[in-house]
Order: C-alpha cells, then structure tokens, then sequence
C-alpha cells in the first residue's frame, strides 16, 4: 500500500515548518541503519511541533516516533524499513523542489517494481513501514539540502 497525499499542510502551516527548519538545529552523523552512510538530522525536540502538526492531518494513525532528515550531494540514504516500531511511515517533502535536483525517495515493494517519487512541495507519502526504501542525494551540481520529515505511525484501532 502507497499512497500519495497533495497540499497536505496550509501556506501558513507550510511557513511555520520551513522557518523552523532554517534554525540552527542540523547535525551531521545521523545513521539510520549503515554506519557508513550518514546523513543530516534536525534535532529530535526542535522537530516535535513540526511532526505534530503534520500527525494533526493524518487522525486514522497514532504516532509512534518521527525524524527530520537531510541530504546533500554525494549523500544517498541507506536502504532500510521503518518495521521496528510501526505499520506504516508518511514522508513529507516541505520544500519548493525541482526533478533535475535529484534526491527522490525510493521504494521496493515486495514483487513489484521499484516505485520513485521526486519530491514537491506540500507531498506526503504514506506507505507499509515494511517497504524498503531509501532517498536518493541531490544531484551533483546543485548545493542544496533535501530535507524530509518522516513520521513512524500505527493505525488508531479506536477509530
């Protein structure tokens, strides 16, 4: 299951996130699960109001966990499921972003084709936590950061 979400958050809602984002918060070393493929994270408490509001559109699932990574040239993602605590994962791409920039999200389906989605501005994917994937590095020529807010989720039984 992959489903892709359009013009998640409001223009305002959309400010507040890539204003936050702009704070001095960013440290390089976060692993996810190779230790030779770091990458950017914004910092765990600074990134709580950001994943809640983003939680606040998706009321059908209770979130377990988030993080708020970053990628710049020469800088993949390693593959990986987010299974360790959760049934699905929502990625949200906040940032104004362009195909020739690179940086698209990966995913590996269980027998099926590999499905890649380039980032937009105001897009969330939410798919089984169990789908390996990964994020692509911003292309060589272009200095830019990729910035996405991933959110760990299970689906609220009480609904």
């Amino acid at each position: 299951m992959i489903k892709v979400y359009e013009n998640v958050l409001t223009d305002a809602e959309l400010d507040f996130i890539n204003n936050t984002l702009t704070q001095c918060k960013w440290g390089y070393g976060f692993v996810s699960t190779d230790k030779n493929m770091p990458i950017w994270n914004f910092d765990k408490e600074a990134g709580e109001p950001i994943a809640r509001l983003i939680h606040s559109k998706l009321n059908e699932y209770v979130l377990q966990d988030w993080h708020i990574n970053g990628q710049t040239r020469c800088m993949d993602g390693a593959r990986h499921t987010d299974n360790y605590n959760c049934t699905h994962s929502f990625v949200f791409f906040s940032q104004e972003w362009k195909f020739e920039y690179g940086g698209n999200l990966n995913l590996f389906p269980k027998n099926e084709s590999p499905i890649i989605i380039c980032p937009r501005k105001n897009i969330g994917v939410l798919f089984d936590s169990s789908i390996p994937h990964y994020a692509e590095s911003v292309n060589y020529n272009f200095s830019l950061m990729r910035v996405s807010i991933g959110l760990k989720l299970n689906e609220n039984r009480n609904m």
